[in-house]
């Protein structure tokens, strides 16, 4: 399998003194390939590559990462976290009823907006959330029945 993680990803835990492991490379590649997985799931992941990885090893590399600014920590309403390789600014909509994440861009109006408020924007970090169109298809309500 071809490796594709960041140069920059392999450059910051180098320059930090942090030794890029098989099982840190497998870490990030996991994360970078699927984004907004748990913890749990990136270990499932992990294990059919390496069935010797353990879950404690996933959850110190993912503190590791999140420490180094590497990835980020989300929690989309299931009071855990999904995790994600940092990169451009996105609002993330959260299905409700489905679990699926997608990633838009942030509106334009909202760095607008901090602009004329004078404040310079580093991040942002926004979730929504709601139905996908697949589950509010399914929502729709139905109107069987007597109207008069």
């Amino acid at each position: 399998m071809t490796e594709s993680r960041s140069p920059d990803m392999v450059s910051a835990l180098r320059s930090s003194g942090r030794r890029l492991t098989p099982k840190r490379a497998l870490l990030l590649r996991i994360i970078q390939q699927n984004a907004h997985l748990d913890a749990e799931e990136i270990y499932r992941i992990a294990q059919q590559d390496r069935p010797q990885i353990g879950l404690a090893t996933v959850y110190r590399t993912l503190a590791l990462l999140k420490e180094m600014g590497i990835v980020r920590a989300t929690d989309l309403g299931e009071n855990h976290c999904h995790y994600e390789v940092l990169s451009g600014d996105h609002v993330h909509l959260v299905c409700s009823k489905c679990g699926h994440v997608k990633d838009i861009p942030v509106p334009s109006a909202l760095f607008k907006a901090a602009r004329s408020e004078q404040f310079a924007v580093s991040r942002t970090h926004f979730e929504m959330f709601g139905l996908c169109a697949s589950c509010a298809d399914s929502e729709a309500p139905s109107f069987e029945g007597d109207c008069d």
